[in-house]
């Protein structure tokens, strides 16, 4: 095979960077904008819900405290006009106390089920190791041969770069072993057990002989 000349390999190498490790890490900084923007989004929102959950607290016992108690307002007749209306709004703020935690354990599952933390970390590292396979780009002042391995060394780099990003993102979303084996024991198990109830019951295909007539 015959070597390619230095505008042979400054040709690759343009498409390469331009087509290949741009594209990718073009790629790379907006999933993670879009992870980052999401997590912090469900973080803000688990907040405000714990911020509503103590602030609808402190209303409803405030309230209460302050006029439904022994000797307040509300609680000597005649009763004014307005304890119906806070009534109300005593039962609006304990129900808002009981609903924002359930809201705030949603959020904080789908943290969970969509992982935004590890995803960011793993194309945070992506960037960063495309970052250093692009700082191996060849240069112009660059003798041939030098030239030649630069780029060839910057092409490895960041084909290993996408590699590894690849195999990253595999082992997350891979089924974690020890349920792959608990799986495929009960499977053994339930196999075991059909086998030995078929040997428990036994088909006796055995023909009775015919009668001779003698009694």
């Amino acid at each position: 095979m015959a070597t390619l000349n230095r505008n042979d390999l400054k040709a690759r190498y343009e498409m390469f960077d331009r087509f290949a490790l741009e594209d990718q890490r073009s790629y790379y900084n907006n999933v993670l904008k879009r992870y980052r923007d999401a997590a912090r989004q469900v973080n803000r929102l688990r907040a405000l819900a714990a911020f509503a959950t103590g602030l609808a607290s402190a209303v409803a016992g405030f309230i209460v405290q302050s006029t439904f108690v022994t000797g307040a307002r509300c609680a000597v007749e005649p009763l004014p006009a307005d304890c119906g209306n806070l009534q109300l709004v005593v039962s609006f703020f304990i129900i808002m106390a009981v609903a924002m935690p359930a809201l705030g354990a949603f959020f904080s599952s789908l943290a969970d089920l969509y992982q935004w933390d590890r995803l960011i970390t793993i194309y945070d590292s992506a960037v960063e190791n495309i970052e250093f396979a692009d700082a191996q780009s060849p240069l112009e002042d660059m003798g041939d041969e030098e030239y030649r391995q630069a780029v060839i060394a910057y092409t490895e780099g960041t084909l290993l770069v996408m590699q590894d990003e690849t195999a990253q993102w595999g082992q997350s979303i891979r089924t974690p072993p020890q349920t792959a084996q608990f799986i495929q024991q009960m499977r053994e198990r339930s196999a075991k057990v059909g086998g030995d109830a078929d040997a428990s019951n036994p088909v006796d295909d055995r023909q009775t002989p015919p009668s001779d007539g003698v009694g």
